[in-house]
């Protein structure tokens, strides 16, 4: 036979504590990616930008996790309280760093070549019909950088933002004992 466990289930309070910590967390993770971000362009150091800030991007998101679950304080028991905890925090923190990216795209400074891209792919009847519409090649250009950093960026930064940052919250019950 069979043992029954019965979980208890979550009071308003405890949720509060909960979503808060992860809020807070995130904003606070989603700050320091898009500071991070910001480095990246503004730095013309190669082994700088390829180096050392994408990990400093993934630490900042594990520890994001580990913030939240910091936060929560008692509220976190186990490991599972502190991995969905960081995941919600990751994905805060994925979705302002997403936003940061789209924001600097938009300026021109990051995904030109995929942007480039697509203008390449159009005809010159294309070009010409577009320019008579009142989209310039440089306004298909930041077009196509901006959905790109949204892709990559905005998406994908979330979906790993939000598994790195649980993965940081399981840790920390682990630790803390």
């Amino acid at each position: 036979m069979k043992s029954q466990t019965y979980r208890t289930v979550p009071q308003a309070g405890s949720v509060r504590v909960l979503l808060g910590a992860a809020l807070k967390a995130g904003l606070a993770g989603g700050a320091g990616v898009s500071l991070l971000l910001l480095v990246y362009q503004v730095v013309s150091f190669p082994f700088l930008q390829r180096g050392l800030i994408p990990p400093a991007i993934l630490i900042v998101w594990i520890v994001t996790g580990i913030g939240a679950a910091m936060l929560a304080g008692e509220q976190v028991q186990t490991s599972r309280d502190g991995g969905k905890v960081g995941v919600l925090a990751g994905l805060v923190a994925g979705v302002v760093g997403g936003i940061a990216s789209m924001v600097v795209a938009a300026f021109g400074a990051t995904f030109t070549r995929y942007g480039e891209g697509i203008l390449i792919q159009l005809s010159d009847t294309q070009l010409a019909a577009l320019n008579n519409a009142g989209f310039t090649e440089r306004l298909i250009v930041l077009s196509g950088s901006v959905i790109m950093a949204m892709f990559v960026c905005g998406v994908g930064g979330m979906v790993v933002s939000a598994l790195l940052g649980g993965f940081g919250g399981w840790l920390y019950p682990k630790f803390n004992r």
